[in-house]
């Protein structure tokens, strides 16, 4: 991490973790953007964006950029089901699209961030795109802790007229583009309970920038005017909504003075998209559905005023398991004994006591649709295979290494991605050592994990046979 402050450095070096703990707990805002490519806005082009994103920029202004985030798959429902629980999706059968859309989605016995904060006393809210399943008994976000919800459980709906959307457990007839809708629900939520005493989480899961690329006609004829194409517009479009959906919750805490005690993350649940404007999800290999790190390598934001850096960039490994660690921790409520939680806590990165890594290695897990990458790409349409219910592939991130083996292209393949963050040079042959090393590792971590819901289980078992 970049050199910290001064003073920073001694409040932590004085307090060390009690810096952290505080009489009054703290409000948790976590915001998930959709298929947000990694170059889309300000913060992550170094102000070079097509269009400008002043507030999702100031969450990094006033907390801490992490250069090397990532989320557990490269598409939606995955993603999402190992956010929301904290834990590899893969320890109950979540791989692919398929096992939260034909399938039935996280299984109800799975306990999921709204009940954990529920328990411990906090008003609670789950806002936007769910995805991780409604169909069986206790999986509706409201019989898993949380006392709002205002959404829908697919991949995607119509931005202005859908037919999927809910308040609670009551369909919605009528309602505004839904990423002002989804904003406009976050903040009555905060100010309904500005006078209250319990602190709030809220998981405000916006569906932007996701499919079918819609937008208010003023907010496209801004970035057409400018001479786009309709196309980039509408994408340049539904990117400014989101920015300022963002900016109107973060102005609704500052001016109900709870700006202070808030934890805030930001992140996009995987990679961009190769329909959108050339270099969205640059610098990075692939896109959404691809386990290069253009699927899974994203936008990870975080602040929290006070207790955590200002200003600062992070070169850690941080992982979106780390976000129910690391807010359980930050309110100071116990990690459970019965349930294994896979993150770790963000916040001791910034103790001056902490010298070491946060992750020693990560993995997934899971499908893989080839959208990128010269021969081997291929037309959706002409794929053996439903997008949703692909191939397997795997990949293990342990320091500079990764080694990533997609199994309809052959033998893993390892990148150094410290000088190779492009992944354009296979040094596996060089390196057979660490191809042995870290396919070890993978199989250790592998050998409990479930089969999957809906999954093809030949693919399943094509990852079981990794030594």
């Amino acid at each position: 991490m970049k050199k910290l402050s001064i003073i920073f450095f001694l409040i932590i070096s004085f307090f060390g973790t009690k810096a952290f703990s505080q009489d009054k707990k703290p409000n948790i805002l976590v915001i998930l953007a959709d298929d947000l490519g990694y170059a889309t806005t300000g913060v992550y082009t170094n102000g070079k964006s097509k269009l400008s994103t002043p507030n999702i920029d100031s969450i990094a202004k006033e907390g801490v950029t992490f250069t090397d985030g990532y989320v557990t798959a490269s598409v939606c429902g995955p993603s999402r089901s190992g956010l929301l629980t904290g834990r590899y999706q893969q320890r109950f059968g979540i791989y692919a699209n398929f096992d939260t859309q034909r399938g039935p989605g996280v299984p109800a016995s799975e306990k999921v961030m709204g009940t954990y904060f529920k328990e411990a006393g906090y008003r609670t809210a789950a806002i936007g795109k769910w995805h991780i399943g409604v169909k069986q008994p206790g999986q509706h976000p409201i019989d898993r802790g949380f006392d709002k919800y205002y959404g829908f459980n697919s991949a995607q709906t119509d931005y202005f007229n859908s037919p999927i959307l809910f308040d609670g457990k009551t369909k919605v007839k009528k309602h505004k583009y839904l990423t002002f809708q989804f904003t406009d629900e976050a903040i009555d939520f905060i100010e309904k309970g500005k006078e209250e005493k319990e602190p709030f989480f809220m998981y405000l899961a916006y569906n932007a920038v996701h499919g079918p690329n819609q937008a208010p006609k003023d907010y496209i004829a801004k970035y057409t005017a400018k001479g786009f194409p309709k196309k980039v517009a509408t994408q340049m479009a539904m990117v400014d909504a989101l920015d300022e959906g963002v900016g109107r919750v973060l102005k609704t805490l500052k001016e109900n003075g709870l700006e202070e005690n808030t934890l805030v993350y930001f992140l996009s649940d995987n990679g961009g998209l190769p329909a959108w404007w050339k270099g969205s999800n640059a610098p990075w290999k692939g896109f959404k559905r691809e386990q290069w790190e253009g699927g899974c390598h994203v936008q990870f934001l975080m602040k929290w005023p006070g207790k955590i850096p200002k200003g600062e960039v992070c070169k850690d490994m941080v992982y979106s398991l780390d976000i129910l660690t690391t807010s359980l921790a930050a309110a100071n409520i116990e990690k459970p004994k019965d349930i294994t939680l896979d993150g770790e806590n963000i916040l001791t990165l910034f103790s001056a006591k902490n010298k070491a890594p946060l992750h020693k290695s990560l993995f997934w897990a899971g499908s893989h649709v080839p959208r990128s990458g010269g021969a081997h790409k291929k037309k959706e349409k002409d794929l053996p295979y439903r997008k949703d219910d692909a191939p397997a592939a795997w990949t293990v991130r342990s320091g500079k290494w990764k080694l990533v083996q997609i199994t309809e292209l052959g033998e893993p393949q390892l990148y150094n991605l410290e000088k190779d963050p492009t992944e354009s040079k296979n040094v596996a042959h060089e390196q057979k050592g660490i191809v042995k090393k870290l396919s070890k590792e993978f199989s250790v971590w592998f050998k409990d994990k479930k089969e999957p819901i809906a999954w093809n289980k030949k693919y399943y078992l094509d990852l079981q046979k990794i030594k």
